[in-house]
């Protein structure tokens, strides 16, 4: 009886998300149809990025979730979230291109940092072509077209040797978030030199929300705004989620369930966690 009402309650708790990724696609959408919502300064997109970003993870969350649904309804929900996330990558790609036009018209200088970003870009456009391979027919989404692939490609590298590099951070990075047990982390914050380097290439804002873990019967959780502080720190340290569910050794989909209070954390990586959101700004609690 308890197993049945903690499925029910998983159900509902994923509708709930559900109805929350089809308000941000709305929204996002609305802002940002036929090239609006985005000028030709490089913080604008950078904004609208970090939006279509953290649309995703909700995205991936309640996929995540839906095999608490029997068979029927999990198709039905899985098709319905694969074409509410293909809208919004024609609003990302589109609104890319705009972008990318608009700032080379305007011949403005690119910010520290940038040539990173607009790769991250060019490698986002063989993500979608993959995932679209995979999934387009099953789900009947509208292609996105070869010619504006193409265009948005060929913007992208005529512009990445003019964007202004960033010093490689990644080894540095690999060594602040080494595991525990390894002598690179020892949570000793005064052996790490590149925070301040970090903020001063930095044009996000410094991370406010305070990352806080309750433990239940000896494990760790993540309290629900969890991911807030991690993606505020992930954004002054110059990372993705993705990035960072890399350095810890685990998918996005699962960091994000860990980051919203739904997985229980072990001590080391709630200690990583810890470690990370206080060097970028943050605090803990």
């Amino acid at each position: 009886m308890h197993e049945a009402n903690d499925s029910a309650q998983l159900r509902r708790e994923t509708l709930r998300l559900l109805a929350q990724v089809e308000k941000q696609g709305l929204d996002i959408a609305r802002a940002y149809q036929d090239g609006s919502g985005v000028s030709g300064r490089f913080g604008d997109f950078r904004s609208f990025i970090e939006k279509v970003d953290h649309f995703y993870v909700f995205v991936d969350l309640v996929e995540d979730r839906l095999p608490g649904f029997d068979r029927d309804k999990y198709a039905e929900l899985k098709r319905h979230l694969a074409q509410i996330r293909w809208r919004i990558v024609i609003v990302e790609v589109d609104t890319t291109q705009v972008f990318l036009v608009r700032i080379g018209e305007s011949s403005q200088a690119w910010p520290l940092g940038s040539q990173q970003f607009l790769q991250r870009r060019l490698d986002r456009l063989d993500e979608i072509d993959s995932w679209y391979e995979n999934f387009g027919a099953t789900y009947e989404l509208p292609p996105l077209g070869e010619a504006m692939m193409r265009a948005v490609e060929d913007l992208l590298r005529a512009q990445i040797p003019r964007a202004s590099k960033l010093d490689d951070f990644a080894p540095a990075l690999a060594a602040g978030l080494a595991r525990p047990e390894e002598p690179a982390i020892t949570l000793d914050r005064s052996a790490a030199p590149r925070k301040p380097a970090r903020r001063a290439v930095s044009e996000a804002p410094v991370a406010r929300t305070p990352f806080r873990v309750r433990e239940l019967n000896g494990r760790f959780y993540a309290e629900r705004d969890g991911i807030v502080a991690v993606t505020e720190a992930c954004r002054v340290a110059q990372l993705t989620l993705d990035d960072l569910a890399r350095q810890m050794g685990m998918s996005r989909p699962t960091l994000v369930l860990v980051l919203n209070g739904t997985d229980p954390l072990a001590r080391g990586a709630m200690e990583e966690l810890r470690s990370f959101v206080s060097r970028h700004g943050g605090s803990h609690g």
